[in-house]
């Protein structure tokens, strides 16, 4: 049962932010987007075929990868296909990176505090707009084709998204957006201006996209953070949400390179 509400969560964290090329090989996705994010340039190991080897099937992925000019990463979760897989990409040299928490929480908890501080207002939206990505741009520090391909991504998802933007005395200071399939309801972007933090922000943005999820008829959340950061967790444990299970990278040290 554990395995199979984490198989659901990547799968749907995956179609939340879906690479441009896709590859499926024997249960694992193979995932390109060009040098954006790890998880849009990773295979996602969550089920197992059984027509290929492991050695088979990484072999095939590292030639995906280095046909496309870079190395090969794996996003490695609690339920990866087959069992084995991280202790053979270690002694395949690949290191491991960014290990992350995958939290989840129930709405009816994450929605049953919506007060607001005096001067702090939400706006949110179905689509991006222009106001809401460029704010987005400037508290991550997003320019040029890096920022355009983050867009391409959240334009290419293929559920319904809800977008969050929050201000205080007219200003904007924090972003998140969300997006909803079979009753879940995925946080990604959550982000507050360095020197705005700390003043209800993040808090009154991520209740916006949870009113907004449980509206479109979501009941649950999750939300992943990287497992060092002491302050979002405790952000997002106050508002309910619990531990579900962690992943990690595996990133091969080269680019595997191919014959002629």
């Amino acid at each position: 049962m554990v395995e199979a509400r984490v198989v659901l969560l990547e799968e749907l964290a995956a179609n939340a932010w879906p690479a441009a090329i896709v590859q499926h090989v024997d249960g694992w996705r193979l995932r390109f987007n060009g040098g954006v994010t790890r998880r849009a340039n990773s295979v996602l190991p969550i089920a197992d075929g059984g027509r290929y080897s492991l050695d088979e099937k990484t072999r095939l992925a590292e030639r995906f990868y280095a046909e496309r000019g870079v190395p090969c990463r794996f996003q490695v979760a609690d339920a990866t296909a087959p069992p084995g897989l991280d202790a053979c990409l270690a002694n395949r040299g690949y290191a491991r990176e960014a290990p992350t928490a995958v939290l989840t929480a129930e709405l009816s908890v994450v929605t049953a505090e919506t007060t607001l501080r005096p001067g702090l207002s939400v706006d949110t939206s179905a689509a991006m707009t222009d106001d809401w990505t460029r704010a987005y741009d400037e508290a991550n520090g997003f320019s040029g084709p890096d920022a355009e391909r983050r867009r391409d991504i959240m334009r290419r998802v293929p559920v319904p998204a809800a977008y969050a933007l929050a201000r205080i005395d007219g200003e904007t200071v924090a972003v998140g957006w969300a997006a909803v399939e079979r009753a879940w309801a995925g946080v990604f972007g959550m982000t507050t201006r360095v020197a705005c933090r700390r003043r209800g922000a993040g808090r009154a943005v991520l209740r916006a996209l949870a009113e907004r999820a449980r509206a479109g008829g979501a009941r649950r959340m999750y939300l992943q953070v990287m497992a060092d950061n002491v302050a979002a967790r405790a952000l997002y444990e106050g508002e309910g949400f619990q531990p579900e299970y962690g992943y990690h990278y595996r990133t091969l040290a080269h680019t595997v390179t191919q014959a002629a």
